[in-house]
């Protein structure tokens, strides 16, 4: 009867361990995640207020290329929640990107559109929320709800925005179906 007694609360005791270690771990891999997407939200306060110069470095055959335009992002703004970086193409200037930080653990990122009067285009705010397995210098952000709703056609897209780990350049690209699209690279080493 003793040893039933031992192994039952033995069998429990583990039970209850692993349990927990789960949760632990989750709670880790959490709080990992958080902290990669605060350290990477943190990058932009140092290039508050500055332009940098960017150059296409691959755009997939079909797709139309930048190479002949000059590309310059600003970043404009940087709040506690929220950056603002313009990016203009050339001699349009209707792109800002926005990096936004919800609720204080959702990193987003948004392509805010806009005409020359200010009033937003039919395809804007389109992005995503960042997915687990990024770090403090690159984050991946796959197509959310409300974009695939907005437009179904662009519902596979995944933006990858990226510092180098000196902070000497940050890197805008897009895949489609896994494949990339286009990438740009800007050197945060000159501000314009």
């Amino acid at each position: 009867m003793k040893i039933k007694q031992v192994v039952s609360l033995i069998s429990i005791t583990l039970v209850l361990l692993t349990s927990c270690g789960e949760r632990q771990v989750k709670k880790e891999i959490k709080e990992e995640k958080l902290n990669a997407e605060v350290e990477f939200f943190k990058h932009f306060k140092s290039l508050e207020g500055k332009s940098f110069l960017g150059k296409e470095v691959f755009v997939a055959e079909g797709v139309s290329s930048w190479a002949n335009l000059e590309l310059v992002m600003t970043v404009r703004e940087c709040r506690d929640t929220i950056v603002y970086i313009p990016f203009r193409v050339g001699e349009n200037t209707s792109r800002t990107w926005m990096v936004i930080m919800e609720d204080g653990e959702k990193l987003r990122f948004r392509h805010d559109h806009r005409h020359d009067d200010g009033t937003p285009e039919d395809l804007t705010m389109y992005g995503g929320y960042a997915i687990d397995g990024g770090t403090p210098f690159k984050q991946i952000f796959p197509a959310d709800e409300y974009t695939c709703n907005m437009l179904e056609r662009i519902c596979d897209n995944e933006w990858s925005v990226e510092f180098s780990k000196d902070l000497s350049t940050y890197s805008y690209s897009l895949k489609k179906e896994g494949n990339l699209v286009i990438q740009v690279d800007f050197d945060l080493t000159k501000p314009l």
